[in-house]
């Protein structure tokens, strides 16, 4: 495996972890928060049009840095043709 996909893989896993485990407790309560997500929010992309990566506007830094490792991996994994989004069973 690349040390590049190592890498991406590693932190997107980590912070994966972090979220919906060890910080289980926080998500759920922000989760359930109904002006956190908006009607048509959803997780990763809870107003939509505005991407919190950690900016003004999103206090929760680790939701900020599993996203930024999912966008992370998903563009280095679109890049190097291990993914298509558009054979996505959903697409």
């Amino acid at each position: 495996m690349s040390t590049e996909l190592n890498k991406r893989i590693q932190e997107f896993l980590d912070t994966f972890e972090l979220v919906f485990d060890i910080d289980w407790d926080y998500t759920k309560s922000r989760i359930l928060d109904e002006d956190f997500i908006s009607e048509e929010g959803t997780f990763i992309d809870p107003v939509k049009g505005e991407h919190f990566t950690g900016g003004k506007g999103d206090n929760w830094g680790n939701r900020s840095s599993l996203l930024a490792a999912y966008r992370e991996l998903r563009a280095f994994a679109i890049s190097e043709g291990l993914y298509d989004p558009d054979d996505a069973p959903w697409s």
